[in-house]
């Protein structure tokens, strides 16, 4: 279709069940992710009407709700690559009300991210990281509201692992994770669609 011509990457992530897990789910059908060379490409591809109708009419037979309500423009800090794995884990994060976004952002980029890295690491069960910051609301309204403030990937073969380093990870880091609200989690087993 013409309109995939700005597209860099497409993936599907099927949500799975994961007997065992002990992080909170938040049960969907999956996770699709749409990745951009640049941001002059995203804004061609969605100012871009040549497909317009189609996708419009794909979207509606394929979604229980619009798209736009349940998205996330996020920017990606790749902490390692995600490779091939059985399990696609995807952690939407919130921070505390009054807890600033720079000082969250500052927190899980610079401490929390690297020690859950460390430990998966040190468990030999992380096939890759992936940190993606919601982009919080232009005045214009270009970018909608996040629905999150992040959404972490990991790639692992061990989802129980996975998700018991998670908290503990979290519970050893218990006063700056004061500032997190809440952590929720979508287990997935990722397909790739397209790639250019």
């Amino acid at each position: 279709m013409p309109r995939w011509r700005n597209v860099h990457r497409y993936v599907h992530c099927d949500s799975v069940a994961v007997p065992g897990a002990t992080l909170p789910v938040s049960w969907c059908d999956g996770v699709a992710m749409v990745w951009y060379r640049s941001e002059q490409t995203r804004l061609r591809h969605v100012s871009d009407r040549s497909a317009g109708p189609q996708m419009k009419k794909d979207e509606a037979e394929t979604f229980a709700r619009p798209v736009r309500d349940v998205a996330i423009l996020a920017e990606e800090l790749v902490f390692r690559p995600c490779e091939p794995a059985a399990f696609k884990l995807f952690l939407r994060v919130w921070r505390r009300p009054g807890q600033s976004l720079q000082t969250y952002r500052e927190w899980w980029q610079e401490s929390f991210g690297p020690k859950l890295l460390q430990r998966l690491d040190d468990e030999g069960i992380c096939r890759g990281y992936v940190q993606n910051h919601a982009r919080p609301e232009t005045s214009r309204g270009t970018v909608p509201a996040p629905i999150c403030d992040c959404v972490d990937e990991l790639a692992c073969d061990d989802a129980v692992a996975c998700g018991v380093a998670i908290r503990e990870v979290l519970a050893a880091n218990e006063a700056a994770a004061a500032g997190v609200l809440d952590v929720k989690a979508i287990w997935t087993a990722e397909t790739l669609l397209y790639t250019l």
